[in-house]
């Protein structure tokens, strides 16, 4: 964990006492540690944690602990030591049981600082590519911040401060008030809310107050950056009698630019995805894929990979679905032909045999006291994707429903949708840890890092399984229009490893999943649209519906479209509708004649579904939904049945 916190010593024994040497203790070698109390204000998953420091952080914070005196006086020495001292830290989580800090600071306390002080977390994003200026008009259309200091802040959202500070050009601290993070990678970008009238952005100068010089400038570490970090009391922040005004004195507000102006400056820049989806179509039209694809599909496929760990191409066997994967890593500067066990695209066929997840992650063999992965190699990959946080991993699970899907990717299933520091997956008992030669390299849980990305292609015919509610939940299911063959022939064939050799050609690292031109958040239209929507299905299929993890996705996907579909929303609200939505609705005739049924006289679709759709046809025309629909209703005409 590479966040920063803010903490002093915790005088807190481990048995909940409270006294002057509490928290300092001895190792089983009777060597001298003590625990740290966290201030950080806005993290609660460590507040009340006892985070260890080791007797080696100590000493490499200079501290001479003399092995030969008695404990008291061992004690009494450390007590005087930490008494003044403030730290700011990292924590190592592996063994949440065992939580140590590591790239330890010591300050000393300041003149003003308070037993009963908190502190924010506020990133200085002052670095070789941003000063104040640059933040501004970053912040104006809502486009992602490329900084270092990201990777020295949480990930999770919601303890993101809504302070943010830059510097302007004569050096002088700016604060930021009412940023919202909407999006994060964790490594090295971030982007906030674009503000408009109702949200606006205060911008403030911070005041060189010397009767206010409690807050703490982390040591930096990058020899291209003066201070990742300040935390300052939340005091001075949140607390009331103006404590803000005079830390910080008020110089302006911000609002959001027109769609028009937000284009215009978009233009400006380089666009990372506009960038990405040129190389990706001359990778489509080359001659070693010469694929004919939709240039919807193509953004819609781009888009669901970045905002969603998840995404399943379907459609008939033989129309390209795994070559168009190949393609896609290799426009991502990753070399799909090379070495799987070296590369960063992992392909692996699923086999009908698979019953558990067993199968695709493999067991704890304890009678020769070894852990054996599956020869998927999947969990390799994940090992070394964690290792390798700034590249983007593939993992592709071909003709993924030849097996019962939720049988051998149960896990996944459950931990896809859990916050990134949490999608830890089971290997083994942690007991058995202790016996397995190898747990070093396969330890019990193996997190999923933030930079990987599953792919599964699917076909639907009378050889596959069906997907269960479970796993629609979670995916993107995008079924690929098919285009006239004859258009293949008007296409420009360009040969892609003299394409590869030219200076414009990119490999792009882990920031293109995070990046988004512009912030989107549903308005209140389309959610009163999904609510009626809905309801709609739910009153008829009980257990059938839009949930709130649905509503997240596709704000999500939304959020990350590229910049030149700003004005097709209604567009990407179409397909989410019909890959996450529709795909819900399967069954006899019976079952959804009153949701979807067709109107021979008129020649129609019907329905409450529909009825819904043309409710809302200012939103979009939802050319999709209708398509699916329409799907569905020839399915239950031919086969009494709907997938």
């Amino acid at each position: 964990m590479n966040q920063l916190f803010i903490g002093v010593w915790n005088h807190t024994d481990n048995y909940g006492n409270v006294s002057d040497h509490g928290g300092i203790f001895f190792d089983k070698n009777d060597n001298i540690m003590f625990n740290l109390q966290i201030l950080n204000s806005l993290d609660k998953e460590y507040r009340n944690s006892q985070i260890h420091v080791f007797p080696n952080e100590l000493e490499k914070l200079g501290f001479q602990d003399n092995f030969y005196d008695d404990k008291d006086t061992r004690r009494e020495t450390l007590k005087e030591y930490l008494k003044n001292k403030i730290f700011i830290f990292k924590i190592n989580n592996d063994d949440e049981n065992n939580l140590f800090a590591y790239d330890i600071n010591t300050h000393v306390k300041n003149s003003d600082f308070s037993a009963d002080d908190t502190f924010e977390e506020v990133p200085i994003l002052s670095d070789s590519r941003n000063n104040s200026k640059e933040i501004t008009e970053k912040l104006l259309v809502g486009e992602t911040i490329l900084s270092h200091t990201v990777s020295m802040i949480s990930d999770k959202k919601d303890s993101i401060s809504s302070f943010m500070i830059s510097e302007d050009s004569t050096s002088d601290l700016v604060l930021y008030e009412d940023v919202t993070a909407v999006s994060t990678d964790g490594i090295e970008s971030i982007q906030y809310q674009k503000p408009d009238k109702n949200n606006p952005i205060t911008v403030r100068k911070i005041n060189g107050d010397p009767k206010m010089d409690n807050y703490y400038y982390d040591n930096g570490d990058s020899n291209e950056i003066r201070h990742n970090i300040m935390f300052i009391p939340t005091r001075y922040l949140r607390d009331e009698e103006n404590q803000l005004e005079k830390f910080a004195s008020f110089t302006t507000s911000l609002v959001g630019k027109t769609s028009e102006s937000v284009e215009k400056d978009i233009n400006k820049t380089q666009d990372t995805d506009l960038l990405f989806l040129d190389q990706f179509n001359s990778v489509i039209r080359s001659s070693k894929y010469h694929l004919l694809l939709d240039e919807d599909d193509i953004v819609n496929l781009h888009t669901s990979i970045k905002s969603n760990l998840l995404t399943i191409l379907a459609g008939l066997s033989g129309t390209g679905k795994s070559r168009i994967i190949r393609a896609y890593a290799e426009a991502l500067g990753i070399d799909a032909d090379s070495d799987q066990s070296h590369s960063r695209f992992k392909f692996i066929s699923v086999k009908p045999s698979w019953q558990d997840d067993s199968d695709l992650l493999g067991f704890a063999d304890t009678m020769n006291n070894n852990y054996r992965p599956s020869d998927s190699g999947l969990v390799d990959t994940l090992i070394k994707a964690r290792e390798d946080s700034n590249q983007i991993y593939l993992i592709v699970l071909d003709e993924m429903n030849l097996a019962r899907v939720e049988y051998y990717f149960s896990q996944f299933l459950s931990v896809l949708e859990r916050d990134s520091n949490e999608r830890y997956l089971t290997l083994y008992n942690d007991y058995l840890a202790a016996r397995l030669y190898n747990s070093t390299i396969y330890p019990p849980k193996l997190l999923i890092p933030e930079n990987v990305r599953f792919i599964g292609t699917m076909n639907i015919d009378e050889s596959t399984f069906e997907l269960s509610d479970k796993l629609l939940d979670r995916a993107n299911i995008i079924k690929l229009k098919t285009l006239p063959f004859y258009e293949r022939e008007d296409m420009k064939v360009e040969n892609l490893k003299q394409k590869q050799e030219e200076k414009s050609w990119r490999k792009f690292p882990v920031k293109l999943l995070n990046y988004s031109a512009h912030g989107i958040k549903l308005d209140r239209e389309q959610l009163k649209f999904l609510w009626d929507l809905h309801k709609a299905i739910n009153q008829v299929l009980p257990n059938v519906g839009i949930s709130w993890r649905n509503i997240k996705s596709i704000e999500e996907f939304l959020n990350k479209l590229p910049s030149n579909y700003y004005d097709k929303l209604g567009k990407a609200l179409d397909w989410q509708v019909a890959e996450r939505v529709l795909t819900k609705l399967r069954g006899t005739d019976t079952m959804l004649s009153s949701l979807i049924s067709f109107d021979e006289k008129n020649n129609k679709l019907q329905g409450k579904v529909v009825d819904v759709l043309d409710k809302y046809s200012d939103l979009s025309d939802f050319a999709t939904c209708r398509e699916t629909l329409l799907t569905k209703v020839r399915e239950m005409v031919i086969d009494g049945y709907a997938r």
